[in-house]
């Protein structure tokens, strides 16, 4: 699993590659690299593109990132989402209050 920033106008990317899923395995790890990554950002983009598969504990991951982005003023946009993460979102109807795109590009655009 890789995390890695890019600056996107004024959006901050955060990019999970060669990770297939965040589960309790890997969520604790996932949670700790991607904020320290975010540092003082507050407006992200979250590429999700390549994550196939999500439990509860990366749930928590991604209600963690939303979280610090609105504590500190900001948004967070999730984009990327292959079926199986779309589907577990609208089944606990995070899809409800989570920001969420196509691709990275709309998310940046809206």
């Amino acid at each position: 699993m890789n995390l890695s920033v890019q600056k996107d106008g004024r959006f901050v990317r955060l990019v999970f590659s060669d990770c297939d899923a965040i589960d309790h395995v890997n969520a604790v790890a996932v949670k700790a690299e991607a904020l320290a990554l975010l540092g003082d950002a507050s407006a992200v983009a979250v590429d999700l593109s390549e994550v196939e598969f999500i439990d509860s504990a990366g749930i928590g991951v991604l209600v963690a990132l939303f979280k610090n982005s609105r504590l500190k003023g900001g948004r967070a946009r999730f984009c990327g989402l292959r079926p199986g993460v779309r589907s577990v979102l609208e089944i606990i109807r995070l899809d409800q209050i989570f920001e969420i795109y196509d691709d990275v590009q709309a998310a940046v655009r809206a």
